[in-house]
């Protein structure tokens, strides 16, 4: 597939608009176990050679074993971004995209039951991705069982390639369509907790530097793919290696970035949260007490004293 991402179509029957998977599927877990199996094509930039286990990736073994531990390292990586990832949003939106992509439990631990069925989860994400993959690359057993999706052409291109790139750009649609109808649902009042505060200076320096990572990636890949290709590269072979370029970039800018920011970014608290007010506000001084006026002769206050005069 041209675009990784599109293969979380797969997942959205397996979603509820709030975010959270229906029944025992765990939502995390099935987003990245639709995208596991090409992680190693990405990975190939910093780890030259990873590519070749994109077979293994793309079998049943590989979906029931090494497909299943790295959806298991995404959702840590997106665990660890997803606070500092919010904070580059304009605050109006910060509390939209929390609702649907936050926390659900926080300060929980993982239980043996929630273990199981993210494994089930990551399995089940994997398995569409292969299945859908079978249908639209050369040679996988999809494109055998359908043999017009090879023998058929248009504008030159193979049937297998027509429903690639034709499926990545539909399921993308649909994405953009699940997307649009989970931020219409009203978010919780007040920005988020535990998100950092970033000033607009400092959100726009974390985005060039998170943007220029991912050129070079893009980049160094189809340099280096050009220097070792025996043919020219086509429009349709930069696509690919660009993007698995670019999503390699990302990989290496995020962690960073959420370093730097856990360390150096004041997070909201939950008390910042309720009143809207920026963390590590000043503690207003407190009131002084109104001043006593000493009573007349006669046991009679003045009646410029505070508080309502004596009955009569």
């Amino acid at each position: 597939m041209p675009f990784t991402l599109s293969h979380v179509a797969a997942a959205l029957p397996g979603l509820r608009l709030d975010g959270t998977g229906r029944g025992p599927l765990v939502a995390s877990a099935l987003v990245a176990g639709t995208m596991a199996p090409d992680a190693v094509y990405f990975a190939d930039s910093l780890l030259p050679g990873a590519m070749r286990l994109g077979e293994l990736t793309h079998s049943l073994p590989g979906v029931l074993t090494v497909n299943v531990f790295m959806a298991g390292l995404l959702v840590m990586l997106w665990l660890w971004v997803r606070g500092p990832l919010f904070a580059l949003l304009p605050a109006r939106r910060q509390a939209r995209a929390y609702a649907l992509l936050g926390p659900r439990t926080p300060g929980v631990r993982p239980s043996a039951r929630l273990l199981v069925c993210g494994y089930l989860s990551a399995a089940l994400g994997s398995a569409t991705h292969v299945v859908w993959d079978a249908f639209t690359h050369q040679g996988r057993w999809g494109v055998r069982a359908l043999p017009f999706l090879e023998s058929t052409t248009v504008a030159g291109l193979p049937g297998y390639s027509l429903a690639q790139y034709g499926s990545s750009a539909v399921a993308l649609l649909v994405l953009a369509a699940f997307w649009r109808s989970a931020a219409r649902r009203p978010p919780a009042a007040g920005p988020p907790p535990g998100v950092p505060v970033l000033s607009p200076r400092a959100r726009w320096a974390a985005v060039a530097l998170v943007g220029a990572l991912t050129v070079v990636g893009a980049v160094h890949r189809c340099l280096r793919w050009a220097a070792v290709s025996e043919i020219p590269l086509t429009p349709l072979d930069l696509v690919p290696t660009s993007l698995f370029g670019a999503g390699a970039g990302l990989a290496v800018a995020l962690p960073l970035y959420a370093a730097v920011v856990r360390l150096r970014a004041p997070a909201r608290t939950p008390v910042d949260a309720r009143v809207g007010t920026p963390p590590c506000a000043p503690e207003s001084e407190p009131e002084s007490e109104p001043e006593r006026v000493p009573a007349q002769p006669g046991g009679r206050r003045s009646s410029s004293s505070v508080g309502s005069s004596d009955a009569s």
